[in-house]
């Protein structure tokens, strides 16, 4: 999924971050790169879920999409997680649950949902929560490169059936009676 359309979302309806939100690849490069003025808040690409393929015929298969929200919050008051600095993460889950839960952020994707929450680190400064989200979508031929092939191969326009007749005892008999060709014209 595009996680600029996140982004975006918390921006808009997350006031708390006063727009201190954006795009990182991975959490480890957070506390070095993350010089926003806080609380901010980073949206990560977690794992995508497949499930089994459910056709013989053509593709069509659901994927379950991760992404995640970190949140870093001034922790200089509350060291040790005991006091409200840690309170601080209920009241940020429910701005950011009012920004995302529910919503589809585009026409393919299911609505989004909540899988969890893990601190991640906290210092004397700064307390690092992420909020972990999920969404399906359907993956359909016409997003393969399988339905690309089929689009290239030529007009079907003709067959040819050779008619092979059941003997008496109840198998083929080896001589084709019949030929068949069918022109297939508009």
């Amino acid at each position: 999924m595009k996680l600029s359309l996140v982004i975006a979302a918390l921006r808009a309806r997350c006031p708390r971050f006063a727009g201190n939100v954006a795009g990182a690849a991975e959490f480890k490069a957070i506390p070095e790169t993350g010089k926003m003025k806080l609380p901010a808040a980073y949206v990560l690409p977690t794992e995508d879920i497949t499930a089994e393929q459910k056709s013989l015929t053509d593709y069509w298969q659901n994927v379950t999409e991760g992404f995640a929200v970190v949140v870093v919050l001034d922790n200089t008051r509350d060291e040790r997680g005991q006091a409200s600095g840690y309170d601080a993460v209920h009241d940020v889950r429910g701005e950011i649950w009012k920004a995302l839960l529910g919503w589809e952020p585009d026409e393919d994707a299911g609505p989004v949902a909540y899988s969890g929450g893990q601190l991640l680190d906290m210092d004397r400064g700064r307390l690092y929560y992420q909020f972990e989200f999920m969404l399906t979508r359907e993956i359909t031929g016409e997003m393969t490169r399988q339905q690309d092939d089929l689009n290239a191969l030529d007009e079907f326009s003709e067959i040819d059936v050779d008619v092979d007749f059941i003997g008496k005892d109840q198998k083929p008999d080896g001589i084709i009676e019949h030929k068949l060709r069918v022109n297939i014209s508009e």
